[in-house]
């Protein structure tokens, strides 16, 4: 099942994102995570590809555990970061294999120890290049990304949203997007992209923010702004953790209950693996999805 008919038949749809660990030990124990994701009731889950490109093994393994174990639909990430165009061959054929039908693609950070993303030797330099690279290979469904306050490498918004509508050109069904903090930007750019024709999901992501120090981190890396009054409250109580998380669920919950209010299709929950982040957040998205999918249809 392509991820894109979920979309077509639900108003909102809840995503899960997660990242592979790097050991057997917390592949386990992250499985048994899982396991408690799972009552939570996600439409999906994504599985990322690591920084650099250097965990394809163990998205794929994930990726086929959460699609055939825990019988919740799995995309797996996919990148251009340090492949030629015959590994990402190689890739899509093993996860095709493995009965993995859905795909997120990206181009990737750049790797470690390098500032700018460098268009490997036989491989491919953009998104649009490795989206049209899966269309040819196989039937999957196709998530791409979105930059609601533009990409940190191409500030230029209205450039960037030209960048995606090639993406969808090319085959992207859906379109998620980086975390953002204020729900103004994301709601510009997607009123921007409906009235130049984009006609697919815009799909809100969501990070909520733990401290000062990790959210001022993420917004340099991602050129995500901070609303004043959130960095006020995070800088107050830098040294009392608890309090912090406290701050930033409140933050993303009432985001959640305005873009919920705007009619937006889906929120995608970057949890960083955190049980914690699924346990506060997850029954909200969880009856906001219930509710979409038990309406009459038109």
């Amino acid at each position: 099942m392509h991820l894109i008919e979920l979309y077509q038949k639900q108003d909102f749809v809840y995503s899960i994102e997660i990242f592979p660990p790097k050991t057997e030990k917390g592949m386990e124990k992250l499985k048994i995570t899982l396991e408690a994701f799972r009552s939570s009731a996600p439409d999906y889950f994504s599985v990322t590809y690591g920084a650099g490109g250097t965990s394809r093994e163990n998205t794929h393994e994930l990726s086929a555990y959460i699609q055939h174990e825990l019988d919740v639909p799995a995309m797996a990430h996919l990148t251009c970061v340090s492949h030629t165009a015959k590994e990402i061959d190689d890739v899509l054929t093993k996860l095709k294999n493995s009965k993995i039908e859905n795909m997120m693609a990206l181009r990737g950070d750049p790797t470690a120890g390098t500032e700018r993303f460098i268009q490997p030797k036989g491989g491919y330099r953009y998104a649009v290049e490795l989206i049209t690279a899966i269309r040819e290979h196989s039937d999957f469904g196709i998530g791409a990304a979105g930059y609601p306050e533009g990409h940190v490498e191409n500030p230029d918004i209205d450039n960037d949203r030209k960048h995606l509508h090639e993406k969808i050109a090319a085959g992207a069904e859906f379109i998620v997007t980086q975390f953002f903090l204020e729900n103004t930007h994301f709601l510009r750019w997607r009123d921007k992209l409906h009235h130049e024709g984009a006609n697919v999901p815009l799909v809100a992501g969501i990070l909520p923010p733990s401290n000062w120090k990790a959210t001022k981190r993420m917004s340099e890396m991602c050129c995500v702004n901070i609303p004043q009054d959130l960095s006020e409250s995070l800088i107050k109580y830098e040294n009392e953790p608890q309090t912090s998380r406290e701050i930033g669920f409140e933050h993303v919950e009432q985001q959640i209950d305005e873009l919920l209010a705007e009619g937006v299709e889906g929120v995608h929950l970057y949890a960083l693996n955190s049980l914690e982040t699924v346990k506060r957040l997850g029954p909200k998205l969880r009856d906001a999805a219930s509710t979409s999918s038990s309406l009459p249809a038109d």
